[in-house]
């Protein structure tokens, strides 16, 4: 499965996908698509309106590492 590495980041730094659900109001099977699918941009917009109003500090131009990335040492012991 294709994972989209900014969505990744970008949930797991604002708490993860029930945080970013409960945070929008939106389904949580909604923004587990977005690990997939890439956020649309219309509900990034959202997604940072709403994270402004909780006030949640979050680099948007480059959120940290996601859990689930996998470490560079792990690659060639996986393989």
């Amino acid at each position: 499965m294709v994972m989209d590495t900014y969505a990744n980041r970008l949930i797991d730094a604002l708490g993860g996908s029930t945080k970013v659900a409960t945070l929008i109001n939106a389904p949580l099977s909604t923004v587990h698509s977005w690990r997939r699918i890439g956020i649309p941009k219309s509900r990034l917009d959202h997604v940072k309106l709403a994270a402004k109003a909780a006030r949640l500090r979050v680099d948007w131009d480059n959120p940290p590492p996601s859990r689930r990335e996998v470490a560079p040492t792990q690659q060639g012991a996986a393989a």
